[in-house]
């Protein structure tokens, strides 16, 4: 009798499939003069990537983080605020600060 060794019909599937790259890297620019210059994590008091209404920042909002509800960026309307005004007020409003306050410089 012979024995012949089994082969599959198809070829097994890979183990990790590289997602398709839709946004090129040469678009995409970190330029500081186009909003912030504080950028931190936080959480929302109803876990919504929801943008609080503080008075004295400009603020903005997206829903990508590594451990908070979202990324919040925020600019100060005038220049004698400083991150421990901007942590006391998202204190205030219900939302928490995750890591420390990144500060963006401008080039």
């Amino acid at each position: 009798m012979t024995y012949r060794a089994f082969r599959p019909a198809v070829a097994p599937m890979p183990l990790f499939t590289p997602a398709p790259r839709t946004v090129s890297s040469q678009t995409v620019s970190s330029d500081p003069t186009l909003f912030g210059t504080y950028v931190l994590e936080i959480t929302t008091p109803n876990s919504l990537p929801t943008v609080p209404a503080l008075a004295g920042w400009q603020l903005r909002v997206w829903p990508v983080a590594r451990l908070g509800d979202a990324t919040l960026e925020a600019r100060p309307v005038d220049a004698h605020q400083s991150t421990a005004d901007l942590l006391d007020a998202l204190h205030a409003h219900g939302y928490g600060t995750l890591g420390p306050v990144r500060t963006r410089k401008a080039c």
